[in-house]
């Protein structure tokens, strides 16, 4: 097992596991039709912008798992003294070879990389089978709460 920062290359796998992700969560009817293609161009876009990362697990060469983070400075945090926040985002295993801790290991990877961007707040949503490994790395409900209209 070897974990690695992704590179631009590695997008079309990341958007794969994204995808595969919002399938297996019973999500991908939120999508928009064909959206692979814009959601590679705008991680190559923050990418070249160095605004997301994402860390790959490899097994034996092959990718196996994924997680990634974007630093947003969208409203009202652009106005706050860190004008901005990381948004943990793509922590996806494949089925076989989960149970082995690398989502853990991904997100500490990704936090890394945030701190090492002067980002102090961090926001995600879980999902119900990660809500306690989120818990575990010390991540706490935030109080915001959603309307779907």
């Amino acid at each position: 097992m070897q974990i690695r920062q992704a590179n631009l290359q590695d997008i079309p796998m990341i958007v794969a596991m994204k995808m595969a992700m919002f399938r297996e969560a019973g999500s991908i009817q939120l999508l928009q039709d064909g959206v692979e293609e814009r959601i590679a161009a705008a991680y190559s876009d923050l990418y070249r912008q160095q605004r997301c990362c994402h860390f790959i697990v490899e097994e034996e060469g092959v990718a196996v798992a994924c997680g990634g983070a974007a630093i947003k400075d969208d409203v009202p945090f652009c106005f706050f003294k860190t004008p901005c926040y990381g948004y943990i985002m793509d922590v996806y295993c494949e089925p076989a070879p989960r149970r082995k801790g690398y989502a853990t290991q991904l997100v500490q990877q990704v936090v890394a990389w945030l701190r090492e961007r002067d980002v102090h707040n961090i926001k995600l949503k879980p999902s119900g089978a990660g809500q306690r490994m989120y818990e575990k790395l010390g991540f706490q409900p935030s109080g915001e709460m959603e309307l779907w209209i």
